[in-house]
């Protein structure tokens, strides 16, 4: 009965290491997909007008900036360290 009891325990540890695998993936191809996605919007916008690209482009740099900026606010918060 215990043997029984330790190989379910230990399956569920593999279940659970298998979904916090998953969410990770999940968060990494919603980070990628944005910036892939910014970077074709540059890419065609520079196939239609080069000039605008430039700006399209600063703009997406501009908007990655402040997001890093949020992210390691959050971060900062949520860990206790203080700075801001």
């Amino acid at each position: 009965m215990a043997r029984k009891f330790l190989n379910r325990a230990v399956m569920m540890e593999y279940v659970i290491i298998a979904v916090m695998i998953a969410a990770a993936v999940v968060v990494a191809v919603i980070m990628l997909g944005r910036s892939v996605t910014q970077e074709f919007g540059v890419a065609t916008t520079a196939m239609v007008d080069p000039k605008k690209a430039k700006e399209v482009h600063e703009e997406v740099k501009k908007d990655t900036k402040n997001k890093r900026e949020q992210a390691e606010k959050h971060a900062n918060s949520m860990h206790g360290t203080g700075v801001k």
